[in-house]
């Protein structure tokens, strides 16, 4: 038997170990992620039942002000826009948002309501004209006054993906920024719930593609492809990698990286044996943009780097883009298994919020 092959049935009998899941995953990130299907029918419900103030009105811009987990939802509401909405809505990553207007919605999304950068850029979008609006699970942000749409949740925001995208998408689609409806929601919770059942734990490695590309991916540097509007969710694989199997992922986007990054693929020589692409492809993507795909894993065989594709089933985009990000949080979640770390643990984060106070 070879090193590679010992290694690939060592890690599926660690997958397929239960008692692993309990000895390094304590506070229950597996659980969590089973529940998303869950998660999302709940904030979809919070969100539709909220009520907008009298002066608010359909706005000619969106911009919704987070940072990391808080953030991310907000992201995948904002790509869906731009296929679906004239009205455009932009996720500020900063301390700074962009100048007032008074057609402007200002919405700041925290499930902590402490993050710093957030509390700067929405308190000054404050001082000026428009419409502002907190999306918060509490904290100082909540503490502010003014319009909010409030929610419980007492876990890592990075969890959070149905709050962060949900009471959101009921907001604008109140407001006649979107028409998303409970049929596509519940189309897309249950699809959460078939992904919990045929990616979570309990589902051996031989028929678990989430562990499958783990054990692809274990002791290398993935590199997430999303091509078109799924280079959304490529960033959520590479921020859940990052947090949960806490070591270092990228994301890029097709088509935009055959006109840079396709330059590079050979150098330097002593990553090539390191890397790991995946792309994340759709049939409802562009044509070209799939052709793209063929041609670009062409280039890594010529170039000895290690790629593959995994195609992501939906009836719309928003379904397609949470599909692969679920797909993104039960992968994170397997190589941490295989990393040995505890998922949730998150002190280089905490230290570092530390030192900045």
């Amino acid at each position: 038997m070879t090193d590679a092959a010992a290694s690939t049935d060592d890690s599926e009998q660690l997958l397929d170990d239960l008692e692993v899941y309990a000895r390094l995953d304590p506070d229950g990130m597996g659980s969590t992620i089973a529940g998303l299907g869950s998660q999302v029918r709940d904030a979809w419900a919070t969100g539709s039942a909220w009520d907008p103030p009298a002066d608010f009105t359909t706005p000619e811009r969106v911009v919704v002000v987070g940072m990391g987990g808080s953030a991310i939802g907000a992201d995948i509401i904002a790509t869906v826009a731009r296929i679906e909405s004239p009205i455009a809505v932009e996720v500020v990553r900063d301390y700074n948002p962009p100048p007032p207007a008074a057609g402007t919605l200002t919405i700041a999304s925290s499930v902590s309501g402490n993050t710093e950068e957030t509390l700067a850029a929405f308190e000054a979008a404050r001082r000026g004209p428009g419409m502002h609006l907190a999306i918060t699970g509490g904290g100082a942000l909540a503490a502010l006054g003014g319009p909010s749409l409030q929610y419980e949740w007492d876990f890592h925001p990075r969890a959070a993906l149905g709050w962060g995208m949900m009471p959101l998408a009921a907001v604008l689609t109140r407001l006649g920024v979107l028409s998303i409806d409970n049929d596509e929601v519940q189309s897309i919770a249950s699809t959460l719930d078939v992904c919990a059942g045929a990616w979570g734990p309990t589902n051996p490695t031989a028929s678990n593609r989430a562990k499958q590309i783990a054990e692809r991916v274990r002791g290398r540097l993935p590199v997430i492809v999303g091509t078109e509007f799924l280079d959304v969710a490529a960033r959520r694989w590479a921020g859940q990698v990052q947090e949960n199997a806490k070591q270092w992922a990228f994301a890029t986007a097709l088509p935009e990286m055959n006109h840079n990054f396709i330059n590079g693929f050979g150098l330097p020589s002593p990553a090539v044996d390191h890397l790991e692409l995946i792309f994340l492809d759709a049939t409802d993507v562009h044509p070209r943009n799939r052709r793209r795909i063929e041609l670009t894993g062409q280039s890594l065989d010529e170039a000895g780097v290690a790629h593959t594709t995994q195609v992501i089933g939906g009836r719309s985009p928003l379904e397609i883009i949470v599909h692969a990000c679920s797909l993104a949080d039960w992968v994170s979640y397997y190589l941490a298994m295989l990393n040995g770390v505890d998922p949730s643990d998150t002190s280089p984060i905490e230290i570092f919020k530390n030192r900045m106070g």
